[in-house]
């Protein structure tokens, strides 16, 4: 009898433009279209496997969703029935951070993540407008675009959060979408970080702490690696691969984004292989944003890493959880394999 795999599907729901109009904010078809297919996914999945299958949802509740909407939590009043849908369904409700501030001078968004007083007001808004709208601390996060950094995870613990599923391993610094605003500071690179979930030290959210030492988990999305040809470029790829990740994480390099069109030889399915197999407990963790439906060609790229996810070989072994479930699934796996149970 083999472990089971814990399965991690992160949805952020926010508006579905970058720059969100403060005259006229739009409501947020993205999400209204990615909770229709979230349910029926969800319906087929359940059928097919007799299992439960929960997701946790990352609600947009920052000073741009309040200033652009009149009040922090405006997505869950205007939304209410899916919300609750989700709860019924055993779902996790965490906060989506942006660290957005409106710049009077420009007449526009910047993504201000470079001044740590910001990012603690942008982290108390979320907190605030989530006691609100739910009457419980909030437990789970994920920052916005890409960031994250020491002080924000430090004071996120503070606030009470107790997971965080920002970091992608394997991400270059400053690697944003050029459509978005403009930011503050840099973005950190993920070439280093742990690949499994740990506790971040507190001079440096990258680092462990010793064991006991937080209260906060960083669960790191999934990364796999690609296969390469025997070419001068492709000797170039691996030697920037190693420099870059070193010896231990050379093979979990890239980013196993559900957006990206993955095709042979390094289709979605070999890449979950391959993340698996450099994994001591493997867990898998990926990302949705709620504009999918709305951006040309996304939800089809989504809907087919999906599809292979829920077909791989391994799927007798795959939990669909939340974060808190997918850690309890971890240590009981560590306490069966340390009593002289079953591994892999």
């Amino acid at each position: 009898m083999k472990t089971k795999i814990p399965v991690l599907i992160c949805i952020d729901v926010e508006p579905d433009a970058f720059f969100v109009s403060r005259q006229d904010p739009e409501p947020w078809k993205g999400y209204e279209l990615t909770h229709a297919y979230i349910r029926e996914w969800r319906s087929a999945l359940q059928q097919l496997t007799g299992d439960a299958v929960h997701v946790s949802w990352f609600i947009r509740m920052d000073p741009q969703v309040a200033l652009a909407h009149g009040r922090a939590s405006w997505a869950v009043e205007h939304y209410p029935k899916l919300f609750q849908e989700a709860i019924e369904a055993g779902d996790e409700l965490g906060a989506h951070v942006h660290t957005y501030r409106w710049c009077e001078n420009s007449g526009d968004w910047l993504d201000d993540h470079g001044h740590d007083d910001w990012v603690a007001e942008c982290l108390d808004t979320a907190v605030e407008g989530y006691r609100a709208s739910f009457g419980t601390p909030c437990r789970s996060l994920r920052f916005g675009n890409y960031w994250s950094g020491t002080e924000a995870i430090n004071r996120a613990e503070a606030l009470g959060f107790r997971f965080d599923l920002t970091i992608e391993p394997g991400l270059p610094p400053n690697a944003l979408d050029s459509r978005k605003p403009p930011h503050s500071g840099d973005l950190p690179d993920y070439y280093r970080v742990p690949r499994e979930p740990y506790a971040p030290s507190r001079s440096d959210f990258r680092r462990r702490a010793r064991p006991g030492e937080r209260d906060i988990t960083l669960l790191p999305l999934t990364s796999s690696h690609l296969r390469y040809g025997w070419g001068p470029r492709s000797l170039r790829q691996r030697f920037r691969r190693l420099r870059h990740n070193g010896w231990r994480h050379r093979r979990q390099d890239t980013p196993l984004s559900l957006w990206r069109d993955w095709s042979p030889p390094n289709d979605f399915s070999v890449m979950l292989d391959r993340a698996m197999a450099q994994q001591r407990q493997p867990y898998l963790a990926f990302a949705i944003h709620s504009n999918a439906p709305v951006e040309p060609g996304s939800l089809p790229r989504i809907d087919h890493c999906l599809q292979a996810l829920t077909s791989h070989p391994e799927r007798s072994r795959f939990v669909f959880c939340t974060p808190a479930e997918a850690m309890a699934t971890l240590q009981g796996n560590a306490s069966g394999n340390a009593s002289g149970g079953p591994s892999r």
